[in-house]
């Protein structure tokens, strides 16, 4: 048997709804199973990027987030530069998201060197927005 690829990463989260603000409406991830969660179907809402899912699953228990962090891949209609990056991450800090001290910088990541930056959700998990 070989591992071929990654199906989801779930992630408990305080809140789902803000979450959701966070991944879907700043981030623009498409949310999945959403009906299926208000429904009881599935303990998660799942938001997609690149076909993959992070399955956001709510819990009441305290979350230590510790130096985990989930690293998403960015990519605008033109050429990924440093000034789109720059301009995201004033639309995030413009909207409450916390921006780590010094961001950005280039980082090597599965697809290579580029720019990056460390953001919080609002569980204050890191999330790596990396220039693909």
């Amino acid at each position: 048997m070989d591992v071929v690829d990654m199906d989801h990463v779930a992630l408990r989260v305080s809140d789902v709804d803000r979450a959701l603000e966070f991944y879907h409406d700043l981030l623009g991830l498409s949310v999945r199973d959403h009906d299926r969660f208000e429904a009881g179907e599935v303990p998660y809402v799942a938001v997609v990027a690149g076909g993959r899912h992070l399955h956001l699953v709510p819990t009441d228990d305290p979350i230590d987030v510790g130096g985990e962090h989930v690293c998403l891949l960015v990519r605008s209609d033109g050429t990924g530069t440093r000034a789109e990056l720059d301009a995201l991450l004033d639309d995030l800090r413009d909207a409450g998201v916390e921006i780590e001290a010094g961001e950005p910088h280039e980082r090597y990541g599965a697809y290579g060197r580029d720019w990056a930056a460390y953001v919080r959700d609002p569980d204050g998990r890191r999330v790596e927005l990396k220039l693909h």
